[in-house]
């Protein structure tokens, strides 16, 4: 049998945790998954978060 899916609600969680508690192993431990998994979704998040600040930035400069 896998492992659970994980939810975008334990994605959230997973983010709001390590911005608190500061390391992948913490935010695992708290969650009762792998630092792995905690890795691989918050780096994925905060590549999102950069992608979507450049793009912003773009939009902004080529509507000045």
């Amino acid at each position: 049998m896998g492992a659970r899916r994980i939810t975008p609600e334990e994605i959230e969680k997973m983010i709001l945790l390590y911005d608190k508690l500061g390391t992948y192993a913490a935010v695992a431990r708290e969650i009762k998954r792998s630092p792995d998994s905690v890795a691989k979704y918050i780096k994925k998040s905060k590549q999102h978060d950069n992608i979507a600040i450049a793009l912003a930035s773009s939009v902004r400069k080529n509507a000045v």
